[in-house]
C-alpha cells in the first residue's frame, strides 16, 4: 500500500515539475534574446536585451567599443564616427536611420570603457544631439566556465526630441532591440 501511496504522489508532482519554465540562463543558453523594459518615471522605459554570443568576451569587446564601425555593425546606423578619444573615454557621434518621413537622429555620447577581464563594460551619457536623453550601457562577461561564450547585455534609454508619438518608439524600439545582438553574433562570427 506503502509503495501504491508513493507512486501516486510522484505521479501527481511530476506535471508540476515538468511544467516549471526554463530560467532566463537556460534561455539565453538556448540562444534566445531576451528584452525586458522597466519605468525610470521617464518618457519611455529603459529597455534591456540580453543574449549569449559564441566568443570570448574580448572578442565581442572589439565589436562593441568601437563606435566609429556601428555603421558596420549594429542595425539601423547609417553613420558613425569617433570625434575624440582620450584612454577609456570617447566621444561618438552616431546617425539613427528614422523610417520617412521622420528625419535621420543623430547623438554624441561621451562613453566611458572598462576592459575587462572578468567584466568588460562601456557606458555612454548624452553630450548633444535629437535626444532628450541617450544613455545606457554594453556589459561583458563570460557565460560558460571556460569563458567561450558571452553574456551580452546592452541597456538603453534613449528618449528622441521630436514630435514622433511615445507608442510609435515604443514599437520601433522593441523590434529592434533583438536586431542589436543579431547584428553582433553576425559581425562577430564574420571576424
Amino acid at each position: 500500500m506503502k509503495n501504491h501511496v508513493l507512486v501516486a504522489s510522484l505521479a501527481l508532482c511530476w506535471p508540476l515539475s515538468v511544467a516549471v519554465a526554463a530560467g532566463p540562463d537556460d534561455k539565453l543558453a538556448a540562444g534566445e534574446i531576451l528584452v525586458s523594459t522597466r519605468d525610470v518615471g521617464a518618457d519611455l522605459p529603459e529597455a534591456t536585451v540580453q543574449a549569449v554570443i559564441d566568443a570570448p568576451p574580448a572578442t565581442v569587446w572589439k565589436i562593441v567599443d568601437d563606435c566609429a564601425n556601428y555603421k558596420k555593425t549594429m542595425p539601423r546606423i547609417v553613420d558613425s564616427k569617433v570625434h575624440s578619444r582620450n584612454g577609456s573615454v570617447a566621444v561618438c557621434e552616431v546617425k539613427f536611420d528614422m523610417p520617412a518621413p521622420f528625419s535621420d537622429l543623430v547623438s554624441v555620447t561621451e562613453a566611458t570603457s572598462t576592459a575587462g577581464p572578468p567584466q568588460w563594460k562601456r557606458v555612454w551619457k548624452f553630450l548633444r544631439g535629437d535626444y532628450k536623453r541617450n544613455e545606457g550601457s554594453w556589459t561583458l562577461s563570460a557565460f560558460d566556465a571556460e569563458g567561450k561564450r558571452t553574456r551580452a547585455v546592452y541597456r538603453v534609454l534613449a528618449i528622441p526630441n521630436s514630435t514622433i508619438p511615445n507608442f510609435m518608439i515604443r514599437k520601433a524600439q522593441e523590434g529592434a532591440l533583438p536586431d542589436v545582438m543579431k547584428r553582433v553574433r553576425r559581425a562577430v562570427a564574420g571576424q
